[in-house]
């Protein structure tokens, strides 16, 4: 048995919009707020598709929302064929008796409690509601001998002193790479770090579980930031390094499709998308959607829908 599980939110909807502002404090990065983090521009609809797709060995499809309905599969959801397999989890199942911190808009918060998720199963793949299953999949692709398969590469510590650096030249940002490079040292990893590419991560729920469940303290210091902090850890990358601690087998990334704004366009952006029509990805993230052109959402929502409607 294997899930997956989304993670999705509408930022334009004026009860989200107004909750953001109410709880939005002082003293955080800009990165944390910015309307991009938030955009829903019906990726949620691809997303889903691509799992209903090309991962029959999925039983269950668990979308994390914050009190909202996912207009975007609103026919899926009402579909009789798919009404077993799709199921809407509000924040407050995952918070439980954490409940007293939410609202939270940070995604490491909300990733964090994901294994929470009420009767998920033990293997589960993880997506944000951007990034696709590109091709026709199997459980051995995500799985080997019950033990997930980690996408990425080994990449060395930089230098305290660069880090340092980089905070005093740009402020404390809390970016992609350097979470998941504290992950790894909070599991103790001094040498190198294993950086997680934009794809479905294949996860274990006892992982995370076992990991917080003698001290719920440590886990309620990670997940109470509202939004995104550079305290918090990737929840990705410390399952991730729990891992290979307890010997995941690591492959180099393939076939990996990403696009973003300004990279590729126009008509380099087409052949991207005729490439993954053509099943050449066996993943794809499209990030930040909402920031791309008019003419390049285009050009990506109707490759989309070719590929997945």
């Amino acid at each position: 048995m294997m899930d997956a599980v989304i993670t999705w939110v509408d930022g334009e909807d004026p009860a989200h919009l107004a909750k953001r502002a109410a709880y939005r404090e002082g003293g955080i990065h800009p990165d944390t707020f910015g309307s991009t983090r938030f955009a829903n521009s019906g990726e949620l609809r691809f997303c889903v598709r691509s799992l209903l797709r090309f991962c029959p060995f999925i039983d269950r499809i668990h979308i994390v929302t914050d009190d909202q309905y996912p207009a975007p599969v609103a026919d899926l959801l009402d579909d009789p064929a798919h009404a077993n397999r799709l199921r809407l989890v509000d924040h407050t199942e995952i918070f439980a008796e954490f409940a007293d911190l939410l609202p939270v808009f940070s995604s490491r918060s909300i990733e964090t409690m994901i294994h929470r998720i009420p009767d998920l199963s033990e293997r589960f793949i993880y997506l944000n509601d951007d990034i696709f299953i590109g091709r026709t999949m199997s459980e051995t692709d995500f799985f080997d001998e019950g033990r997930p398969v980690l996408r990425g590469r080994f990449r060395p510590f930089p230098s305290r002193f660069r880090e340092w650096l980089k905070i005093r030249l740009r402020g404390e940002r809390p970016g992609y790479a350097a979470a998941q490079r504290d992950a790894a040292r909070l599991v103790g990893r001094t040498d190198r770090y294993f950086l997680l590419e934009h794809q479905p991560q294949p996860m274990r729920r006892q992982t995370l579980r076992n990991f917080f469940q003698n001290d719920p303290q440590a886990l309620r210091r990670q997940v109470a930031h509202r939004f995104r902090s550079a305290e918090q850890v990737s929840p990705l990358g410390l399952a991730c390094h729990l891992e290979l601690a307890a010997g995941a087998r690591t492959i180099s990334p393939v076939d990996v499709g990403y696009v973003k704004p300004g990279r590729p366009t126009g008509d380099a952006l087409r052949k991207t998308l005729s490439r993954l029509q053509e099943g050449g990805f066996e993943s794809f993230c499209v990030q930040s959607l909402d920031a791309m052109s008019a003419e390049d959402r285009i050009i990506v929502l109707d490759g989309l829908a070719r590929h997945y409607d």
